[in-house]
């Protein structure tokens, strides 16, 4: 039997009520309309597992015990295929190691019949507001995990940029001094051919020592040999 009806929206979340008993989804699914939630419900865990499959629940009540699979035998896959939706277990009073069973098994929290609707309320709002926290929490780590890499990013294009820029600096220095020892050797060769000699070299001594060697025969420095005949015939 697949229940019908009680299918209206809300604007608090939207829940999934699993319950071999009528009369138990009709009551859960009018005090939570009550409260603002959207409720789809199932009458066995065959139909839960295909309505989840088709539609994203914030939140499940599931009773333990039900024809086919029970709940029990349906929460791992519940909890495995639907990581954001919480999961109440409805058992009765006699079932409550059952229900802390379930807990070990992915559960958020289990209500004991007869229900008691405040504490129904209660447990739903507050598991809610612990699935809001989570999924903030996951956006939030989600943002800053992506911020970071951007980040790193970033650096590591400066890093690059930066290298890029030292090589490049250091090839001009090279390039420099490459230049400055080309030109050095030039100015060096040339002198050698001209016979000026570089400063300190032998060349301009040996200029030196002539002059030197002219002024001390007594010999008039800068005439020429037709001055010398000149001066012997008068």
């Amino acid at each position: 039997m697949h229940a019908r009806g009680c299918e209206l929206e809300g604007a608090g979340g939207t829940i999934l009520i699993v319950d071999d008993e009528e009369s138990i989804r009709a009551i859960l699914c009018r005090k939570l309309q009550s409260q603002g939630y959207n409720c789809v419900v199932a009458a066995d865990s065959s139909e839960a597992l295909w309505k989840a499959f088709m539609q994203d629940f914030d939140l499940v009540l599931m009773d333990i015990r039900m024809p086919g699979l029970s709940g029990m035998e349906v929460l791992p896959k519940m909890v495995t295929d639907h990581p954001d939706t919480c999961v109440i277990m409805l058992t009765a009073v006699s079932d409550m190691q059952t229900a802390v069973e379930a807990m070990k098994l992915g559960a958020y929290d289990y209500l004991t019949k007869p229900f008691n609707m405040d504490d129904l309320v209660a447990k739903v709002e507050k598991a809610l507001e612990r699935r809001k926290l989570v999924l903030e929490n996951r956006e939030y780590q989600l943002r800053l995990e992506q911020k970071l890499e951007r980040q790193e990013g970033q650096l590591r294009q400066y890093h690059s940029e930066a290298m890029d820029a030292l090589v490049r600096e250091q090839a001009a220095l090279a390039e420099l001094e490459t230049t400055r020892r080309s030109r050095k050797g030039f100015a060096k060769k040339l002198s050698q051919i001209l016979g000026i000699g570089t400063p300190g070299s032998s060349g301009e001594m040996s200029g030196a020592t002539h002059i030197q060697t002219g002024a001390a025969s007594g010999e008039p420095q800068g005439q020429s040999p037709n001055e010398h005949e000149e001066e012997a015939v008068r």
